[in-house]
């Protein structure tokens, strides 16, 4: 009866030690689904636990039009040619995967004088994201880095980043949302210059509610933050917060409760408090607007947890912060150094080899010592110009003179 006892002990814990071992070994497996593509395709169980099994994934990259569409299986086990993307190789953004799988965020900030224009006109400038009647110049958020968003990203350590997008949850699959989702209408979705762009535009102009966010719930209680600290969130039919929230915020719906006001006071939140007086951000680039910074060190005083992005000028386009989640409520935590791979693929200054990055206002034409504007730039050419012309045309008539000079001293 002792022996029954204690071979029953034994067998109990045996029993529960693989059971932990087995929650450990799942977690494991979580853990490197969460490291990013590369680790996407490594066996079944990781693609069972990322559910990544049998799921159409929209294969995009950085472009805005229609894209390759496999299932899990055709990624990962299809061999070279017939893979075309190879998952070690992956540069872009999963769409329609379940919601909650990644494993940082980028808090995303632009810079309104390098994108917008003096005055916003509602018709030629609908689909300029970042632009509404409130970056226009003289407005409180017109020259200051303003929201672009807040996106969940997978960590990656090699020469390629990749982040999920259009994600799906137990309350709604937003995949559809995305420009392969063929719920626009319109009859030229087809042509090559139809963008994800026109895709939103279409869904909002033509109220397909699928993708559409209530605007005056979701953005008036916070229209006095929006003014300033995300003037492009006020454009007409709502595109940026139906872009940001549908790309991006379905992809950690859960970690915010599936609340869409929740996403945003928590963007305005993390914005505000990482460009107010006193901030890095405040202290090395609100500080020099209308100047120039060398790039490298501005990377070296954010601490390596900045992406600088910059126009083909070398202007300051977009600064992405990285950000921790938090490890019990996966919200946003605290800004981190950017993993090697979004460093790599995302720095557009270092892939135009700027030394510099200048820093525009767009009420400053002339030309310091330290910045040089496009106003510039045309009226010394133009000068030069006008030098050269009147050289050619002095040049003969020096010629003549210098000849009748000669002639006349000669007799």
């Amino acid at each position: 009866m002792e022996l029954g006892k204690y071979l029953y002990f034994i067998f109990v814990v045996i029993f529960f030690v693989c059971i932990t071992c087995s929650v450990g070994y799942l977690n494991d497996s979580k853990v490197n689904c969460l490291q990013g593509p590369d680790f996407w395709c490594l066996n079944e169980t990781t693609e069972l636990l990322c559910n990544f099994h049998n799921k159409t994934i929209g294969l995009c990259g950085y472009t805005n039009k229609q894209c390759q569409i496999k299932t899990g299986d055709d990624f990962c086990k299809s061999a070279p040619p017939a893979q075309q993307q190879p998952a070690l190789e992956f540069n872009g953004g999963l769409t329609g995967v379940d919601d909650d799988y990644f494993s940082y965020y980028i808090l995303s900030l632009y810079w309104p004088p390098s994108s917008c224009p003096q005055r916003y006109n509602e018709t030629t400038d609908l689909l300029r994201y970042f632009c509404s009647p409130y970056t226009d110049l003289g407005q409180p958020g017109s020259e200051r880095l303003a929201l672009h968003g807040l996106w969940p990203t997978f960590s990656t350590g090699g020469n390629y980043q990749g982040w999920p997008q259009f994600c799906s949850s137990q309350f709604q699959d937003w995949s559809s949302c995305h420009i392969n989702g063929d719920l626009c209408p319109w009859k030229n979705t087809s042509r090559s210059d139809f963008s994800q762009g026109n895709y939103e535009y279409c869904l909002a102009s033509e109220n397909v509610d699928d993708c559409l966010i209530n605007g005056r719930e979701i953005l008036e209680p916070e229209r006095e933050r929006l003014k300033v600290l995300a003037p492009g969130y006020l454009n007409k039919f709502n595109l940026f917060i139906n872009h940001e929230w549908t790309k991006h915020g379905s992809c950690c719906s859960s970690t915010f409760r599936h609340n869409i006001s929740n996403y945003l006071t928590h963007m305005l939140d993390l914005a505000d408090m990482v460009t107010r007086p006193g901030s890095l951000t405040y202290q090395h680039i609100q500080r020099y607007a209308g100047e120039k910074i060398g790039l490298g060190y501005l990377i070296s005083v954010l601490n390596q947890t900045s992406i600088i992005n910059c126009n083909n000028r070398c202007e300051l386009e977009e600064i992405w912060m990285c950000m921790s989640r938090h490890h019990h409520t996966g919200l946003p935590n605290q800004l981190i150094p950017c993993p090697m791979g979004a460093f790599h693929t995302s720095d557009s200054c270092q892939k135009s080899r700027c030394e510099y990055v200048s820093i525009p206002l767009r009420n400053k034409a002339s030309f310091t010592s330290d910045t040089i504007t496009e106003t510039y730039i045309p009226s010394l050419r133009t000068k030069l110009l006008i030098f050269i012309l009147v050289l050619i045309i002095v040049k003969p008539i020096v010629i003549v003179l210098g000849g009748c000079c000669a002639y006349l001293l000669s007799h």
